[in-house]
Formats: structure tokens, sequence, C-alpha cells
């Protein structure tokens, strides 16, 4: 099923129709829902640029579904809601702490839709939104690569000063002074970092 607003394409994992209340509730946040059966869950997945998955199964069915996922996430994380009436399986679990499993009650449509709208809101992230996040990594990244700096090329100045105190001792007065000059180059490189990071938006 295809709309004019379509986000991208929703993988359907059912044994039989597809629910119309589940595609309609995925339709109308704007997703293009694609069905398959557990034993075409692979497949699919390889075939279609696929950007969620809701599984709407059987019991019996589940634990199959869960592990095809499992092993798909090991190549990419797709967000997953899967509609249980059953307890959920210590696979199920697993998913669910990596962050990316939702579960619901097959008969609540509307968790069908907030999870759809989420997922929206998620892969359409503004650019000045994404230039923020890129300019507090940057900041992140200055900070964490300055600390452990500052801690080398200050044993290196110790060490440049204690040679000096002990008369000099030439096979340890070239080593200093490259971790020295290795520490000019990466605070260098970190001012380069940080006049990047102010080109972009706080």
């Amino acid at each position: 099923m295809e709309t004019e607003k379509s986000s991208g394409v929703i993988l359907l994992v059912v044994e039989g129709p597809a629910p119309e209340s589940i595609v309609e509730a995925l339709a109308a946040a704007g997703w293009e829902v694609r069905s398959c059966s557990p034993g075409e869950l692979a497949d699919s997945l390889e075939q279609e640029a696929v950007r969620g998955v809701v599984v709407r199964v059987g019991t019996e069915a589940e634990g199959g579904c869960l592990q095809t996922l499992w092993k798909a996430h090991a190549g990419v994380a797709l967000p997953v809601l899967l509609l249980t009436e059953a307890e959920p399986v210590r696979l199920a679990a697993a998913l669910a702490h990596t962050g990316w499993l939702t579960a619901a009650a097959p008969d609540q449509p509307e968790a069908v839709q907030r999870w759809a709208q989420r997922l929206v809101a998620s892969t359409v992230m503004p650019a000045a939104e994404r230039l923020q996040q890129v300019r507090r990594e940057l900041s992140r990244l200055n900070h964490d690569l300055k600390n452990p700096l500052a801690i080398i090329s200050g044993n290196a100045q110790f060490l440049h000063e204690l040679i000096r105190l002990r008369g000099g001792d030439a096979e340890l007065e070239g080593p200093v002074a490259d971790i020295e000059e290795a520490c000019r180059q990466l605070h260098a490189l970190l001012q380069r970092l940080v006049a990047l990071r102010d080109t972009l938006p706080g």
C-alpha cells in the first residue's frame, strides 16, 4: 500500500491477510506497508528498503521471527514493533534491551500509530538539529582529547626538566622532544577542530 506522503517502507509480518487496522494506522503516519509471512521475512529484509518491522503472528511463530530479526540486527538496527498476546520471551527481552523493540497488545492500533509517528520523527531530523548534534559531538570530542593530551604534555615537560637538572641525557632528550612535538601538533589539530565546531549553529 503506497501513500502520497510515504516516509519509507514498513514490513508487516503476518501469517494471513494483513489486519486492516494495523495497515491503516501505519499508513496514517505516512508509511508504505508491505506484508510478508514469517518464512519470507529474511528474504524480505534483504530485498526491501525497510525502515521498520511490525510483527503480528501467532505465539508459535514469534520466536522464529525474533530470531531472524536478531540476526539481521547485526548488520543494521531496525526498529521493531511486536504485537503479541504471549508473555515476553527471553529473546524479546534481549531485543527490548537494545532499545529498538517495542511491544504492545494486538488490539491497540493507537500503539501502532504512536510507534510509526515516533519512527517518522526519528528519521526526519531537521538539518539544523543535525548540525547542532554534530557541534555537541565535536565539543565532547575536544574535551575528551584535551585531558589526556594535557597529561602527556605535562609529563613530557617534567621529563625534559628532569633531564636538564641531571646534566642532560642524549639518549632520552630525543624521544622526549618527539613527544613534545607530537603534543604541539595534536594541540594545533584540536584548535582546528574547535574552529570547525564554531562554524556550526549552537
